[in-house]
């Protein structure tokens, strides 16, 4: 089952959209061994029932992360990570 959502996760941000039911899935990146290799893939601000997803997608290894507003706050100063990308989050 894992494997499985991993695979559909690897996948789910397409043309800047992600599904709700797939942004709710994926796992929270808190720490790495070298931040340099996250991959910024854009921006998340969207307010599920009880979640408030704040923050960005970002690919490491090829596998898709979410990665909270304030560990990217506290990590600003050693990461430069510069888009303008929104990811639009769609309803299931």
């Amino acid at each position: 089952m894992a494997m499985e959502w991993e695979t559909i996760l690897s996948d789910a941000v397409q043309n800047g959209k992600i599904r709700e039911l797939h942004l709710s899935k994926i796992p929270v990146l808190k720490t790495t061994t070298n931040w340099k290799r996250v991959e910024l893939l854009g921006w998340v601000d969207h307010q599920l029932k009880y979640t408030h997803y704040r923050g960005a997608l970002v690919k490491l290894n090829d596998k898709l992360f979410f990665v909270k507003e304030n560990t990217i706050q506290a990590l600003q100063q050693y990461v430069n990570w510069k888009t303008k990308n929104m990811i639009q989050v769609v309803k299931d």
